[in-house]
């Protein structure tokens, strides 16, 4: 798993599965230099964590998504496919056999956009934590009031 707890590599996942095309390759993070077309790249454009209860909080991740079609009509279809697929999955798998999920958010679509340098696709995922009890805040006191009897 990498560095990014295994986000980066469930939205490629993802994407393969839902293009469902063999000829198209999915990269992640930066094109490398002998991309090859179709393809689609995702990369990390924002992180925010919020700051929930005392036994949770919530991670929330953006990604650009650029997608590179073998001509203009095949960009803009696959980029408005995958966007439909994304509002329909509702949740992407994280680790399945673990029951983990991320949470898909906003999608957008804005397939004027430069395919290269800005990315036709703007995605949110979230995940909620759960907070460890190292680093849950801890009670300052505790008042109880006996019972009299």
């Amino acid at each position: 798993m990498s560095g990014d707890g295994g986000w980066m590599q469930a939205l490629a996942s993802w994407t393969v599965q839902a293009l469902d095309d063999v000829e198209w390759q999915v990269y992640q993070h930066a094109w490398p230099a002998d991309y090859e077309r179709p393809a689609v790249l995702w990369r990390l454009a924002g992180a925010e964590t919020k700051m929930g209860n005392s036994a949770y909080g919530e991670e929330m991740r953006r990604y650009a998504g650029h997608v590179l079609g073998r001509d203009a009509a095949e960009e803009a279809a696959s980029a408005a496919r995958l966007t439909g697929a994304l509002r329909a999955a509702v949740k992407l798998p994280l680790d399945a056999a673990e029951r983990r999920y991320l949470l898909v958010g906003e999608t957008m679509a804005d397939l004027k956009a430069d395919a290269v340098a800005t990315g036709q696709l703007s995605l949110t995922l979230s995940r909620k934590n759960r907070r460890s009890a190292a680093t849950a805040p801890l009670m300052r006191e505790v008042a109880f009031q006996q019972k009299e009897e």
